[in-house]
């Protein structure tokens, strides 16, 4: 798999089902990768975790912090995947108090246990995704990536913020800068893309070789093909919210997504959108998909 110029739907739990993840490649995403995946529950046998078919350009993420664990299901997905991600940048408190996520951040070895047992495990491409730091006292990214380098990955996506800095600050890139000139393994560059103008200025300011859009696609899967549109100076020619989401439908439909993951979908589809708010407050009271088609038809 290839990560150099390529537009990449980022790892958002809770979002990236399967349904979503056809979609974005519908409208131009390169690269998908699956939502953050438990590595200990999947090995307890949680099946709702395999949700993965025949995906020509998938990433399956996995959080954890026990080498073997970890190795062992990502042998358990390996016909599944194009390559595999090492979750190194999850800053939620229970991913946090687990000590996976960037709680790894602050522990080298451990990482590069990890790293050591996936790339062994596996005949895929193995990936990182790490934040600037754990915060602002430990901005430690280009130490990271390097280390990660250096055990053998192929890529690496880098946030532009610290564990603790929230969205109200803006994406630092200069971090994702330094970590480009320190390493030769394509670098992707993540953080406040929500548009082609935000997506050249990643590139023109960091160098990366890919972006990774993550709060950006949530509502609108068509951000992928608008951005390559303001890449190469084309016109793009934005669907309807009204027929993104139909065409989201066929996919859940088709591999049978749960009605409240539709439901989520419903409401960040009308995202923007003017009345947005009084469709999301229609919607609360949905029961079935007949009930989203019925408030859609009013748009």
């Amino acid at each position: 798999m290839d990560f150099k110029n390529k537009i990449i739907l980022a790892p958002l739990a809770g979002v990236n089902n399967i349904a979503f993840r056809k979609i974005c490649t519908d409208y131009g995403a390169d690269i998908v990768y699956s939502p953050m995946i438990d590595a200990r529950a999947m090995l307890m046998g949680n099946r709702k975790l395999f949700d993965f078919y025949d995906e020509k350009n998938l990433v399956v993420q996995f959080f954890g912090n026990d080498a073997e664990i970890i190795a062992q299901c990502a042998k358990l997905i390996e016909d599944k995947a194009r390559a595999v991600d090492l979750n190194l940048g999850c800053p939620h408190s229970d991913v946090v108090k687990r000590k996976c996520g960037s709680y790894l951040m602050r522990y080298p070895k451990k990482i590069s246990s990890i790293i050591k047992g996936l790339v062994r495990a596996v005949d895929l491409p193995v990936t990182v995704k790490i934040r600037a730091g754990y915060d602002r006292s430990h901005i430690n990214a280009v130490k990271i990536a390097k280390l990660c380098e250096k055990e053998g990955i192929t890529a690496i996506a880098v946030h532009g913020r610290a564990r603790t800095v929230n969205y109200q600050h803006p994406v630092d890139y200069s971090i994702i800068k330094k970590v480009k000139e320190a390493v030769d393994v394509p670098v992707i560059g993540n953080g406040d893309i929500f548009s082609g103008e935000d997506a050249k200025r990643m590139f023109d300011s960091t160098g990366c070789d890919s972006v990774m859009i993550a709060r950006g696609a949530m509502g609108n899967p068509f951000v992928f093909d608008e951005v390559k549109d303001y890449l190469k100076g084309r016109k793009s020619r934005n669907p309807s919210k009204k027929r993104m989401f139909s065409r989201f439908l066929v996919y859940c439909k088709r591999y049978n997504v749960e009605f409240k993951d539709i439901k989520a979908h419903a409401q960040w589809f009308t995202k923007g959108m003017k009345g947005g708010s009084r469709y999301r407050q229609l919607m609360n009271n949905a029961k079935s998909v007949d009930d989203l088609k019925e408030v859609y038809s009013g748009i």
